[in-house]
């Protein structure tokens, strides 16, 4: 299960990757999402992480889940007092979409089953 999750979430951020590099006008990703360059390679290489984790092992998808679900719930705790963090947009609509991303990817590390190996 949480190799699926994995899968899941890494297309979804490589998804919004592609949006924000190419066809993000005015710096907004569907209209309404900020973003930048930066967020845009930050979201790729958090698809290529996820994609690792679905790609080795069950052991690897919760630990990628785990490393990332704390990395975006804290960038959602810090879009709630920033607007920007390292040059990067943290507040508006990507507290929702971090939030969103801790949220799947902590119950993928803590709610799902382990395989044995």
């Amino acid at each position: 299960m949480a190799q699926k999750i994995d899968l899941f979430m890494g297309l979804v951020f490589a998804l919004l990757a592609v949006l924000g590099l190419f066809f993000a006008p005015d710096g907004l990703i569907l209209g309404f999402i900020p973003s930048t360059t930066g967020m845009a390679l930050v979201y790729l290489i958090t698809a290529v992480v996820l994609l690792y984790g679905y790609f080795t092992s069950d052991q690897m998808a919760h630990l990628v889940s785990a490393v990332i679900g704390v990395v975006y719930a804290a960038l959602a705790i810090i879009g709630f007092f920033n607007s920007s963090f390292l040059g990067l947009p943290t507040g508006g609509w990507n507290i929702v979409v971090n939030l969103i991303a801790a949220v799947v990817l902590i119950y993928d590390w803590l709610g799902t089953p382990r395989t044995a190996t």
